[in-house]
């Protein structure tokens, strides 16, 4: 079967576990990108809002736990995310999920989907997929190639490397040599909220990414400490950072930001930080397979000044 038949004959169950829509129009867009792309969508997301919610907890778990037990699908994806799935994580059956994704049925998102992702991976030690969501994604007018490309090899049964040129090339880490390690991660504020709890997975020399949407820098760097702190950064292979976006400057950070962050916790850990992922909430995404073994390489030019490429590929 080639590639192009593979995405044709993909069915996708298209769920709603967080926030409600934020628009119907951008949903309907996307489930109609999908279907114009060759997929077989079902879906039968609520379309009315409960409180800040898709649905009340119990129909939000009766759609999770449906697309755990069907048979005739090959993906799951989110609507969106937001906010609601850590009312549910001690509540999901998390030996259905994991028998799905035995059978090869991907779950895919991001954003509020990495509670579920985690606590899947901490239960279990099932895979799951951080990929694009059906609103933000393919809801927009051109969605974006890149995310497109990553999206359907994954849905061919494959996952593309991913690579990009780092954003801090002057204090980058030099690798001596490649580095494997289990990716894992996702949205720092629920990577956080995991610390503690049992669905925060146990991984020692990972590859922890991480992403972030609306949070000022001093947040970020709270977070990161409270990682640091729980013992969690020391024991991964690599830090690696994707978008942090939609934050304001405060007239009193005096020069603090984003890079200011980076650089402190370079100081702080030996763990190699790299950034510039394309991955977070923004167009560009890549998809990553979260609980899958991966490895991540770096090369810096031998001129000062030189770019420093990092390669993130699948093994």
């Amino acid at each position: 079967m080639t590639t192009a038949d593979a995405q044709r004959s993909a069915r996708i169950e298209v769920i709603a576990p967080s926030g409600a829509h934020l628009s119907l129009d951008a949903f309907d867009a996307g489930v109609a990108a999908l279907r114009a792309r060759g997929y077989s969508v079902h879906c039968t997301v609520p379309r009315e809002a409960w409180q800040r919610f898709s649905d009340t907890d119990d129909a939000r778990l009766v759609q999770i736990h449906r697309a755990a037990r069907a048979t005739d699908i090959d993906a799951v994806m989110i609507a969106r995310g937001g906010y609601g799935l850590s009312r549910l994580l001690d509540r999901i059956d998390w030996g259905l999920i994991a028998a799905s994704a035995t059978r090869g049925v991907r779950w895919v998102g991001y954003s509020d989907f990495t509670a579920f992702q985690l606590a899947l991976l901490a239960r279990t030690g099932a895979p799951s997929f951080a990929g694009p969501g059906v609103s933000g994604d393919f809801g927009v007018a051109r969605p974006d190639e890149f995310m497109l490309e990553g999206f359907d090899a994954l849905m061919a049964g494959r996952l593309l490397p991913v690579q990009w040129v780092e954003q801090h090339p002057a204090t980058a880490p030099k690798p001596a040599a490649a580095i494997d390690g289990t990716v894992w991660g996702g949205n720092l504020s629920l990577v956080a909220a995991a610390v503690g709890t049992p669905y925060l997975p146990q991984i020692d020399d990972g590859l922890l990414f991480l992403e972030d949407v609306a949070e000022h820098p001093y947040r970020i760097e709270r977070m990161l400490h409270q990682l640091l702190h729980a013992g969690v950064l020391a024991r991964q292979r690599a830090i690696v950072l994707g978008a942090f976006t939609d934050w304001k400057a405060a007239p009193h950070d005096n020069g603090y930001g984003l890079d200011s962050v980076v650089e402190y916790f370079r100081s702080r850990l030996s763990v190699p930080i790299v950034t510039g992922l394309p991955f977070g909430h923004v167009a560009r995404k890549a998809v990553l397979g979260v609980g899958l073994r991966y490895r991540l390489s770096l090369t810096v030019g031998s001129q000062p000044g030189d770019e420093a490429v990092v390669r993130l590929a699948p093994l």
